[in-house]
Parts: structure tokens; sequence; C-alpha cells
């Protein structure tokens, strides 16, 4: 296989965590339309950064910070699904704040790092990988939220349970590590 193609493959495999939970954060509402343009952005600049910090950094550290990341993640996304299943009665749906948005972008692409620590090792990494990695999980990113504000026309009032679920079990995946 040709490192484009590998690049490709291994962008998208970093890309679910992204689509998984702007679906959800869509689904339940919790993005501002603002905030539904700057995600995907962040997202994306995070996939650039991360792999070229793991081509910088060692493996020990990679290793500690994924476990880190999870955790943050985990405890975030529970966080958000209590918010969610408590401001029930509430007209207006939670909305998540601008540093919430950017520890979960942070979150979701620490495992970029250790993909550029490891294609570093293989010495398969370049500047491109990361420009790939940017781009696909920008554009998981907006499929993401695009499928979540859709969900959410559907099903309406059960599209916030069923996102503050969706959440919540993120959340014992990422801090259990199921």
């Amino acid at each position: 296989m040709n490192n484009i193609t590998t690049n490709l493959l291994i962008a998208v495999a970093l890309s679910m965590d992204a689509f998984s939970i702007s679906v959800c954060m869509s689904t339940s509402n919790l993005l501002t339309k603002m905030k539904v343009v700057i995600f995907p952005i962040i997202v994306g600049i995070f996939h650039f950064i991360m792999p070229l910090l793991g081509n910088c950094l060692g493996l020990v550290i990679s290793i500690n910070l994924g476990k880190i990341a999870d955790y943050i993640l985990g405890i975030i996304f529970l966080i958000l699904s209590i918010e969610l299943i408590t401001s029930k009665e509430k007209e207006d749906t939670l909305k998540i704040n601008y540093l919430y948005l950017l520890l979960i972008a942070l979150t979701v692409s620490v495992d970029s790092f250790t993909v550029g620590l490891g294609l570093s090792l293989n010495h398969q990494y370049s500047l491109l990988s990361s420009l790939i990695f940017c781009v696909v999980s920008a554009i998981f990113t907006v499929l993401g939220t695009t499928i979540g504000k859709y969900l959410n026309k559907r099903i309406e009032k059960k599209a916030n349970l069923i996102g503050s679920i969706l959440l919540f079990l993120l959340s014992i995946k990422y801090i259990f590590k199921f």
C-alpha cells in the first residue's frame, strides 16, 4: 500500500472519535451554530498538531498522555450527560462553552499524537500525513454534526435523552477503557 493510502486509512480511523462525539453533541443540541462551524476547525487543527508533537516526543509521554486524555474525556462526557438530563425541564437546552469544546477537540486528537510517534519510528511520517489527518478529521466532524442535527430534527424531544445516554455511554467507555 502506498504512503498516501495508508495515511488516509489511518486518518479515517483517527476521525471516528470526533465523528461519534459530534453526532452525540449535535443530536443533543449542545452546539450553537457558531460552534458547529468552529468545532471541526479545532478538531482538524489538533489532528494536524498532535502528530507533529508525537513525532518530536518519546513513547513514555504518549502512553501516559493517552491514558490521562481518556479519563478527562470520560469525565467531560459524564458531566455533559448529567447536565443534559437535569436540564430537561429548561426551555433552552444546555450549550457547551468554548473551553469544553477545546478540551473535547484536544482529547479526541490525542490518539493522533501516538500515531505521529509511531509513523516517525517507521520513518513514514511527513507533513503531508498531518495535513491528511487534519482534513479528514474536520470532514468527519462536519459529517457528524450534520447527521446529529438531522437526527435532532427527526426525533425532536427524544433527541436530548438519546444524546445524553450516548454521552453517558461514551463516558463509561473512556473512563473504564471498554
